[in-house]
């Protein structure tokens, strides 16, 4: 299964306003521009961050449109944004601890890459302490909203009320349309913390579905009795949910999972621990409560003693990633690992010394 991410901007063949941001006021200026009423609305953007850290001031860096058109932000770039180093850690966002570091509404697509959100601060509100998305569709039959995370490191987020690291909601004022879709693939969550979901929290509407591919999930909390790690689902729809070639592991929690009852989720390839909720609609190939073996502390890369080595998915839904979050290839020699990172070291894949 491959996705496809449709939005006004692509239907309407526009181009793209593209921006080189070098500090937090280039980037502040650059969503303003992008968001309603803004000079560039009305066209895709793309922003390219340089290397270094973009520390907000007082408020949550925000972009918010109705125009259906697509902003993609993409971190990792020398400072003429000519070249893109996609190793991970190289462009921040800083919610320094006081305030949310990312806040977007929108009824097109939202793409973030390459970049690395820590040490939001969300208090009061189900809204993610790093990332609170709010996928609007306007009408039914408008193209579903989408959003995007790839190779991104969420890390030491936290939230007094829902989930640390990351919340999509897609919420409408009209009731048949409440639509939207989301990708998460080669991405890191570590250190994030919350009552309800520790990491990531999404709640998407009948027909929505979302995708949770190749990404790591450990070291989060959350604090609340029976709660969980990652939500997928909504109370009032069906959600089509995808967890493949994932690793949920050595959270502090009840639950790596909640499903909710009305929705479907499958696990393909995957090394968790628990869920809770509806029973996954089905199971194959998982390794549960398996020791990744990672590298070390504060290094996630597995192991050549780890048994997910070559383990994951060739085919996974939604397409495997074409490479990893430190831009090496996502497969090798046919066979791909789960978790954020590929061990490209294949000298002894075979098993023999």
């Amino acid at each position: 299964m491959v996705v496809a991410f449709a939005h006004w901007g692509m239907l309407n063949g526009a181009q793209a306003a593209t921006h080189c941001a070098h500090t937090s006021a280039d980037l502040t200026g650059y969503l303003a521009a992008a968001s309603t009423g803004g000079a560039d609305n009305g066209q895709d953007n793309i922003i390219h961050l340089t290397s270094g850290t973009f520390a907000t001031s007082g408020a949550a860096f925000n972009f918010s449109t109705t125009s259906g058109f697509a902003l993609t932000i993409d971190g990792g770039y020398d400072g003429t944004c000519a070249n893109q180093d996609p190793a991970p850690g190289l462009s921040v966002l800083d919610g320094g601890g006081t305030n949310q570091v990312f806040s977007i509404q929108t009824n097109g697509a939202i793409t973030l890459s390459h970049l690395t959100i820590q040490h939001g601060l969300r208090a009061g509100s189900s809204n993610g302490g790093g990332i609170g998305i709010f996928l609007n569709q306007i009408q039914a039959g408008d193209p579903i909203p989408t959003a995007i995370l790839d190779g991104d490191v969420v890390r030491d987020n936290s939230s007094d009320y829902a989930s640390g690291a990351l919340t999509v909601f897609a919420p409408s004022p009209n009731p048949d349309a409440h639509e939207g879709l989301v990708s998460i693939r080669n991405s890191l969550f570590v250190g994030n913390s919350a009552p309800s979901a520790g990491a990531i929290f999404i709640d998407l509407g009948p027909g929505s579905s979302a995708y949770l591919t190749n990404s790591t999930i450990t070291g989060n909390t959350c604090y609340n009795l029976g709660c969980s790690i990652t939500s997928l689902g909504d109370a009032s729809g069906a959600l089509n949910g995808f967890v493949s070639n994932t690793i949920s592991y050595a959270n502090t929690s009840t639950y790596d999972f909640f499903l909710y009852f009305d929705g479907s989720v499958e696990f393909t390839n995957d090394d968790f621990g628990s869920t809770k909720g509806a029973p996954a609609t089905s199971s194959s190939g998982n390794l549960i409560g398996i020791d990744p073996k990672f590298t070390g502390s504060g290094d996630y890369r597995l192991t050549s003693m780890s048994k997910l080595l070559r383990a994951g998915n060739l085919t996974p839904a939604g397409g495997l990633p074409a490479t990893d979050l430190e831009g090496n290839p996502r497969s090798i020699a046919n066979r791909v690992d789960m978790g954020a990172f590929e061990n490209v070291d294949v000298i002894f894949a075979d098993g023999y010394d």
